[in-house]
């Protein structure tokens, strides 16, 4: 009788957690037709399936398919792309457990790496799967850039703003919906004080001081580049000085986001200046230009 490990995964908190447990349950019912029975359930929640060295349980399941003697003889998913959606990495993938005699079983895709022409069924869905984790790349950036073009946000937190639901949003309840930045009173107020203090001669180690002496708010969080910690730093006095939207110059698409294959972390590379979105917002002025 085979031994199975189950292997679930979704990749975005917008994602149903119940995704997990259906996944699950597919691979299951699956098992029982065959006769199969399952000796081990491994779930990987809101992480992307493009490379694996950040998601723990698709680790886990790795090194339990690597120890000797292996826990189970078959892995079985709903699709491979719950796997990974890396060529690479499911082919690594595939030797390792080549060598441990441990198949690959694709529920919903009907893939199985231990059938004649296993190998080239699976590297031409990785391969497909990888292609589709390119477009929807692709397809969100043209989305975001739209929105940037419009003079809407296209995500992220800037210390000095808030966002706010375009009417559209407001009227379809939708949580993706568009938003727009307004002027954030209170934290303007402490961005036009660290321009005047700064214009005025202070150092900004002493601003950063003066800002944590006087528990001047911080932002709790930050999404984009610049204050991140409980208390102002240097860096951060730093970081909101050399923001040019406070002068209302808005600038987006400066950077490119690309998971490092090593790490699975995402890196920001430098764009050419020819493809950055550059706009004047005066509404959104914080900063006079003087």
């Amino acid at each position: 009788m085979k031994r199975c490990a189950i292997y679930a995964r979704y990749s975005s908190d917008l994602q149903s957690p119940t995704s997990i447990d259906d996944q699950i349950q597919l691979c299951r019912a699956y098992a029982d037709r065959q006769g199969w029975v399952v000796v081990a359930t491994y779930h990987d929640a809101a992480l992307s399936g493009f490379g694996g060295e950040h998601r723990p349980a698709y680790q886990q399941l790795v090194a339990a398919a690597g120890a000797a003697p292996p826990g189970f003889d078959t892995i079985l998913v709903e699709d491979l792309s719950r796997l990974t959606r890396d060529t690479g990495e499911l082919l690594r993938l595939y030797h390792r457990l080549r060598l441990k005699s441990i198949d690959i079983v694709g529920v919903s895709d009907g893939i199985a790496s231990g059938q004649q022409g296993g190998k080239v069924h699976l590297t031409v869905k990785g391969l497909v799967n990888e292609l589709y984790l390119d477009d929807l790349r692709d397809k969100t950036h043209r989305g975001l850039a739209g929105c940037a073009t419009r003079g809407l946000s296209a995500g992220g937190r800037i210390f000095g703003y808030r966002t706010v639901p375009v009417e559209a949003a407001r009227r379809g309840a939708k949580h993706t919906a568009p938003a727009r930045f307004e002027i954030h009173a209170e934290e303007a107020a402490i961005v036009q004080r660290i321009f005047r203090d700064y214009a005025a001669g202070q150092s900004m180690q002493a601003i950063a001081f003066a800002l944590n002496r006087e528990r001047v708010h911080f932002p709790a969080q930050e999404t984009q580049r610049g204050p991140h910690r409980r208390g102002w730093a240097v860096s951060s006095v730093r970081v909101i000085l050399r923001n040019e939207k406070y002068a209302g110059v808005w600038v987006w698409n400066k950077r490119r986001f690309s998971k490092d294959p090593d790490t699975g972390r995402r890196r920001a590379l430098p764009r050419p200046p020819e493809e950055w979105i550059r706009q004047e917002h005066p509404e959104l002025r914080i900063i006079e230009a003087d």
